[in-house]
């Protein structure tokens, strides 16, 4: 029973850098964008950027587990650089497509 806890533990260690590693695809996809990230869900991104902070404060002042702060604050860093790439893209969609 210890080598699976053991093992879990690491394996939870990893996690965190494995879970930004996740957006990244995403994050080069909107980057490389010239259509406005139209098809980006604004609303969804933002919504797990709100619970992912919740959890994050969770975990920061609550839980006290530091490898628990360290996977959700990976994942809120992730999730708030693609709304963010997204609703700047759009912004600048928005802007270039208005009349002078």
């Amino acid at each position: 029973m210890a080598f699976f806890k053991i093992t879990i533990e690491y394996l939870y260690v990893i996690a965190a850098p494995l879970m930004f590693l996740g957006y990244l695809p995403q994050i080069i996809t909107l980057l490389k964008n010239r259509d406005g990230a139209k098809s980006t869900s604004l609303l969804t991104w933002f919504m797990w950027v709100l619970a992912l902070s919740i959890n994050t404060a969770y975990a920061a002042w609550v839980n006290g587990d530091r490898l628990f702060l360290l996977a959700t604050g990976s994942s809120l860093l992730g999730t708030v650089l693609v709304f963010s790439i997204a609703a700047y893209k759009r912004w600048l969609s928005v802007k270039i497509s208005e009349p002078i």
